[in-house]
């Protein structure tokens, strides 16, 4: 068995080295929010917000969205924190670690880094081994720089014990997904597979935690995302939780490193399907192989973001006394008598709905570049493919899924509405269409800045996301005008989107946008089709 682990300390620095970047940052961004929204959550939600809020923590829906409130006796700031905040982050950090894991285990053997490896004097476990560690280490990193950070804060009713769980809870849960994504990486066959496979594990266990909070307390507690809840963070403090959901990645870490021991290098026990001996008039294409290459992760979005809009909308039945009560969302949603509390609200769920679908946007344009660094672009642009055909392909999906999203959004938020709402005849479907729609053109300005990079600086297209954090900051911050002046928000394309029914549309402004996107992607295919290909 020590053969199996040889040099698995020299792997951990060279994975820790690979990483220094990319789990510095997500652990940067998680710190950050989960910090800040420490004390604005108990600023945001005064006393008498916090009634109208416990109807609504009690409303089935919310239940289903966030989970079980403890502590409504008496729902001080940490009681409130852990129920709004621990699921998301918590999801967030499940991400973090599928796409950790899989990147150093199937995605190394897909890319030949790991035969290399082996070709070394390192044991058969040693890749898997440093790779856990790595992750290991990672979330301890986590877990410490939150809870103590929160403790920091001196939030009353957020104990040092209590933020310190709060942070262990998030560590633990990464560790398990850490760990789930090891054992789909044994038996998918593909990086891909064993990404499409972590997420829909994921997926499992909030539908079954939603279920199981609504239906069935055995459900829940079967359940990781449910199990941790159970911790019960700034009210009972519940340790056992976190025992038990630490012995269950210890079963999944131990089965995948057996599978990894008996799997032969770049096979897996799931072994991808046969495809068919002929390709299909459609996939023989370049755009259909676009298509196929991106139809299941752009699905995927598009079925997250209505099920999103559609928690939205279960709200708006409690809407009027819960925006009524809470000065933090009348100052978000803002007050006029012409229009209901519902589509002020909306105004505001339908700027946060596209900043989110924006994520899937830029997912589809760079694919491009991923194909690329991969090689495999070279291998259909040798065939009689024209580069601007190739890239334009991609454009157009891309474009594609941001009219999708949106319409997933306007109809997520109508179909919820229709079944909480008495009247719900301020918020047609045409009107939601609209609110929504109106936002096409900010988005294509960010589809069009991500070909532009992609065709002149490809190695640079990493920065489009920094933009984007950038632009959610100020759209979000905007809101605020005691914060930062009028022109903030106007640096990003969202901020000169009109935010309906309030601000009227000014289709001048839009088909400057428009204009601008369609600049920076011709410009994009240009430089693409005269570039050498870059890794």
């Amino acid at each position: 068995m020590s053969g199996n682990f040889e040099n698995t300390g020299t792997l951990i620095r060279l994975t820790l080295r690979r990483e220094r970047i990319i789990s510095t940052v997500w652990i940067g961004i998680l710190w950050v929010f989960s910090v800040a929204l420490a004390p604005a959550l108990g600023n945001m939600f005064g006393i008498e917000a916090r009634a109208g809020l416990i109807e609504m923590v009690e409303n089935p829906a919310m239940i289903a969205m966030v989970g079980p409130a403890y502590g409504i006796d008496n729902y001080t700031s940490g009681a409130l924190y852990a129920n709004m905040m621990l699921l998301w982050v918590m999801i967030a950090v499940a991400v973090m670690n599928i796409f950790l894991v899989v990147r150093h285990t199937r995605g190394d053997e897909e890319r030949g880094r790991a035969e290399v490896v082996r070709s070394l004097p390192t044991g058969r476990l040693a890749n898997l081994n440093a790779t856990m560690i790595t992750a290991l280490i990672v979330n301890a990193a986590l877990a410490l720089l939150t809870g103590l950070g929160i403790a920091v804060m001196g939030v009353e009713s957020m104990d040092f014990t209590g933020s310190m769980l709060y942070g262990v809870v998030l560590g633990v849960s990464g560790v398990f997904f850490a760990a789930v994504a090891a054992l789909f990486s044994q038996l998918s066959s593909s990086s891909r597979g064993a990404i499409g496979l972590s997420f829909a594990a994921l997926f499992v266990v909030y539908i079954m935690r939603a279920a199981g909070d609504m239906n069935s307390e055995a459900l829940s507690l079967a359940s990781p995302m449910g199990l941790v809840q159970r911790a019960q963070i700034y009210v009972e403090n519940h340790w056992w939780p976190i025992v038990i959901l630490l012995l269950e990645a210890a079963v999944v870490m131990g089965v995948a490193y057996a599978l990894n021991a008996i799997r032969d290098m770049d096979q897996g026990f799931i072994h991808a399907r046969p495809g068919r001996k002929k390709a299909s008039f459609f996939l023989r294409s370049p755009f259909g192989l676009t298509f196929r290459l991106l139809r299941n992760i752009m699905l995927a979005w598009i079925i997250a973001i209505f099920v999103l809009g559609a928690s939205y909308g279960s709200i708006l039945g409690d809407i009027d006394n819960f925006v009524e009560n809470s000065d933090f969302y009348s100052m978000m949603i803002g007050a006029n008598p012409d229009f209901t509390t519902a589509q002020m609200f909306v105004s505001m769920v339908t700027a946060i709905m596209a900043l989110i679908s924006v994520i899937a946007v830029l997912m589809a344009a760079l694919k491009l570049r991923g194909e690329e660094k991969d090689g495999r672009a070279e291998h259909v642009l040798s065939r009689v493919v024209s580069r601007v055909k190739y890239m334009s392909d991609y454009v157009i999906m891309a474009f594609a899924v941001s009219v999708l999203a949106q319409a997933a959004t306007a109809l997520g938020i109508y179909l919820a509405a229709l079944s909480v709402l008495p009247d719900p005849g301020d918020l047609t479907l045409g009107y939601l269409l609209k609110a929504n729609m109106v936002y096409l053109p900010a988005m294509w300005v960010m589809i069009g800045a991500t070909i532009f990079l992609i065709g002149i600086l490809p190695k640079a297209t990493p920065i489009i996301w920094g933009y984007y954090g950038f632009t959610f900051f100020a759209v979000f911050i905007g809101r605020f005008p005691d914060i930062f002046p009028d022109w903030f928000p106007k640096t990003t394309p969202f901020g000169h989107i009109p935010q309906l029914p309030v601000d009227s549309i000014n289709y001048g402004t839009l088909a400057v946008l428009t204009g601008i996107a369609v600049v920076l992607t011709a410009a994009g295919v240009i430089c693409y089709r005269k570039r050498d290909m870059a890794a």
